[in-house]
């Protein structure tokens, strides 16, 4: 694709310069895809900027369909194939990132090796998603350290204790167990000796195991140092705390944090400096226990605060902390970071009956702390082991789409929660983001501004120092652009500040200023997909 010449504005350049990555020309903005703009992504007065100086929400879903999942029942496909048709129905629910989960093991499956063969299945997916508007942060997943850590067949469990599962993550040569145990208690993937052994040996670089993943993370880096639809890096999903004590291996987990963003920038240099995204220890979502690493190991002026926000869904605790209470929670700990703050992972994966009105109010939240967040997840196959660790080969899992399992159950989500996560918000924000909710939302600032608002019909909007503003149908819904100058508002009538349904407005509505649609084609409020 054809790119524009690169636009920097002074806040990235001193990002760059502070991060030690050469600046040169590389094009920091995208030319439009799908009719929205993808800029090079930056940080600005505490948030998620672009460079062109707007304000951007993150709001999408994870895709695991490139992750190297073990495969625990050899007749079960582990992921289902990722297709340019994924990222054009994630694009109709107002999908503007995916947090595509990547893999240690297929990165690096021998010492020193880097598999060009799986970077590029990683470019393509990064070009797809850009073609339709969607930036991507690339995400380095495990969830119970890897693939080598599942009970053998035919091998005893001690007293209390339950067979584990393979997962995915780093490669078997990587994976030192000291011969304890894969066997784990209360089901839980974690809660296995040799999972945190396996952790502790990374944490302690026993044979530079810890030396590899920084050296895959610099290649990897380099590999999309001139790619502005790349929003990020997230540098270790979920990291169990290993051996010791939550806070003692909080210390752990920044000293890798360090080490992953200076290869990071090592990586980039003679290209574009992308944001550094940051988990706290795995017993933050579990727990709502701040385990998070020591301030001063998180120093890169790109970095961002990236915690799992389960609260009510998967949390051990389902009613502590609420859903409120897990975003003042990470605020907080964002605040002490003096870091934006963006959900790597939520999710619920009940009845939407019963569970719909959460992730309404998880949204209003996402709202009301102005940040966005990645849905766990798009697609699910019978095999992957968080399908087949519950047992679950014939019931839903929370993903957004669906594949058929053997037993001809369609596995994933129903299509109850695609409404409220295709609910309206703005994308790009010109200048500063003064208030949003339901109803519409306010900001301070001269620029593009880029909006999103699910639906068939039109919707009817209000608006206040924006000229241009132009409705145009959309797959799924409606692509609202203008320019704005100085203080403006887009607003919605009669729609309530918090609002579990998002309005379609009127046939008839227009909005106030100069409106025009493209065409009068637009689907209705996303699809559940395929």
């Amino acid at each position: 694709m054809k790119l524009r010449s690169r636009i920097l504005g002074p806040a990235a350049a001193a990002a760059m310069l502070c991060a030690g990555t050469a600046l040169h020309a590389a094009p920091a903005v995208a030319e439009d895809a799908a009719g929205w703009t993808l800029p090079q992504l930056t940080v600005s007065n505490g948030t998620i900027a672009d460079v062109t100086g707007r304000m951007v929400l993150l709001r999408g879903m994870n895709v695991n369909q490139l992750n190297d999942f073990a495969q625990n029942d050899p007749k079960l496909p582990t992921v289902a194939p990722l297709e340019d048709t994924d990222f054009a129905q994630m694009a109709a629910l107002g999908t503007n990132v995916v947090r595509l989960n990547v893999a240690w093991s297929a990165l690096e499956p021998t010492p020193g090796a880097f598999d060009e063969g799986y970077v590029a299945r990683i470019r393509t997916a990064v070009g797809q998603a850009k073609a339709h508007g969607i930036y991507t942060v690339l995400d380095m997943h495990q969830d119970a350290w890897g693939k080598a850590v599942g009970t053998p067949a035919g091998a005893t469990c001690p007293l209390f204790m339950g067979r584990g599962y393979g997962w995915d993550g780093a490669p078997g040569w990587a994976t030192i167990t000291d011969g304890n145990t894969t066997c784990n208690f209360i089901h839980l993937r974690e809660a296995s000796p040799a999972v945190a052994t396996a952790f502790q040996h990374f944490y302690d670089n026993t044979n530079g195991i810890q030396d590899h993943l920084v050296a895959t993370w610099a290649r990897l880096a380099a590999e999309f140092k001139d790619e502005p639809a790349v929003a990020g890096y997230d540098l270790m999903n979920e990291p169990n705390p290993g051996l010791r004590d939550p806070f003692t291996a909080a210390a752990q987990l920044g000293q890798y944090y360090r080490r992953a963003i200076a290869a990071i920038r090592q990586g980039e240099r003679g290209g574009m400096a992308h944001l550094a995204m940051f988990e706290p220890s795995a017993i933050w979502s579990a727990f709502g226990i701040d385990a998070t690493p020591p301030t001063q190991d998180i120093t890169d002026p790109l970095a961002v605060f990236a915690p799992h926000l389960y609260s009510e869904s998967i949390n051990v605790v389902n009613s502590f902390p609420t859903i409120e209470q897990g975003f003042d929670l990470a605020e907080a700990v964002a605040a002490r970071y003096r870091v934006p703050l963006w959900t790597g992972e939520w999710g619920w994966f009940g009845d939407p009956a019963a569970d719909e009105s959460k992730v309404n109010r998880f949204v209003d939240q996402e709202n009301a702390h102005r940040m966005g967040g990645a849905w766990w997840a798009w697609k699910g196959a019978c095999g992957d082991p968080h399908v087949v660790a519950g047992g679950n080969t014939d019931k839903p899992t929370g993903n957004v789409n669906s594949v058929a399992c053997p037993s001809g159950t369609s596995l994933g989500q129903p299509a109850g929660y695609a409404v409220p996560l295709a609910r309206a918000y703005p994308r790009a924000i010109p200048g500063t983001l003064a208030s949003l909710t339901a109803a519409g939302f306010t900001g301070n600032g001269s620029g593009r501004l880029e909006a999103w608002y699910p639906g068939a019909q039109r919707p009817n909007l209000q608006s206040a120092g924006i000229s241009g503003l132009t409705l145009t149908s959309v797959n799924g819904g409606w692509q609202v652009t203008g320019t704005t100058s100085g203080k403006y508002s887009l607003t919605q009538p009669g729609v309530p500040d918090n609002s579990g349904a998002p309005s379609t407005g009127s046939a008839s509505g227009s909005a106030t200023g100069s409106a025009g649609s493209s065409d009068s084609s637009g689907s209705g409020t996303g699809s559940s997909g395929s």
